[in-house]
């Protein structure tokens, strides 16, 4: 896709770094998650956190709005 549409990344090395934390906290916890819930609650914080980041949002700011003032959210447009 990346031949025909230049804004397409020629690697997916983004991809395989949102990966990475996954695969980091399976190795520490010996393998697998104590339940599916705690999988899921685990998957659901670390894409909240990849995608403020991708968006320029401090990790540590982005945990602060949650607890304090509510999700913090995208804007509806693509980011440049």
């Amino acid at each position: 896709r990346f031949a025909t549409d230049l804004t397409v990344p020629f690697s997916n090395n983004l991809a395989e770094r949102d990966v990475r934390p996954v695969k980091i906290q399976q190795r520490v916890s010996g393998g697998c998650w104590r339940t599916l819930q705690g999988l899921a609650d685990f998957a659901v914080v670390q894409s909240y956190l990849s995608t403020a980041s991708k968006w320029g949002v401090d990790t540590l700011d982005a945990l602060t709005r949650l607890f304090t003032t509510g999700a913090w959210l995208p804007p509806t447009t693509h980011p440049a």
